[in-house]
């Protein structure tokens, strides 16, 4: 699929009234609940006016096309996500917590960013084309997730390789937590079970590192 080039994904124009914020918020809205009912491929800048209680014509002063609606909608995701992760990191090296404790904390977090809206999180990870831009912050948050990860793990376990083992902590629970809630075909756990059960997981294999 050819990608799309920055004034297709670029909003026209920014809000700077509080009207203006109330449309360009009920678009971004309107947006995530036609995704999650319709799909990438079958959502339409039509079906997203109809929804947010627009004419076209109102959509298309802020947006060119559905792919920077849709940008605009990652890019509000991501923000949240780095503002939740940055809350979390900030707190790890305050307190005396335990390998147990700082283990439920994190993979509570994982848990918590990615049920939100697990159907609205399914089609923009798997189905929504992204640019290099968004792969680059979501890597910047993994990196950073790690780094502070690996500086606190040597305080409460005697690991090996602190860089190596928070790396794989931290891939290993965005990977299980995205599957978790995305997996279409199967019925996933509950979360109190999964929870329980990717903090066995993670204790267990930092006490073997």
């Amino acid at each position: 699929m050819p990608r799309p080039t920055k004034s297709r994904i670029r909003p026209r124009k920014q809000p700077t009234q509080r009207r203006a914020q109330d449309t360009y918020d009920a678009l971004l809205e309107a947006t995530a609940r036609v995704l999650v009912a319709r799909g990438w491929s079958g959502t339409t800048t039509n079906h997203i006016a109809q929804r947010a209680g627009v004419s076209v014509g109102s959509l298309y002063e802020y947006f060119p096309g559905k792919e920077a609606l849709v940008t605009a909608l990652v890019e509000r995701h991501l923000a949240e996500a780095e503002a939740r992760i940055g809350e979390l990191l900030s707190s790890l090296p305050s307190g005396e917590l335990s390998l147990e404790a700082l283990t439920r904390a994190i993979v509570t977090a994982m848990i918590d960013l990615h049920a939100a809206s697990p159907r609205l999180h399914r089609v923009l990870s798997e189905e929504v084309p992204h640019g290099p831009e968004v792969r680059r912050r979501v890597r910047a948050m993994e990196e950073n997730s790690a780094r502070a990860l690996a500086a606190v793990l040597p305080s409460l376990c005697p690991v090996k390789d602190p860089d190596v083992t928070a790396r794989v902590v931290v891939e290993l629970l965005e990977a299980l937590t995205h599957r978790w809630l995305t997996t279409a075909d199967a019925k996933p756990l509950p979360r109190e079970r999964m929870q329980a059960e990717l903090t066995r997981l993670i204790i267990a294999y930092v006490h073997a590192s």
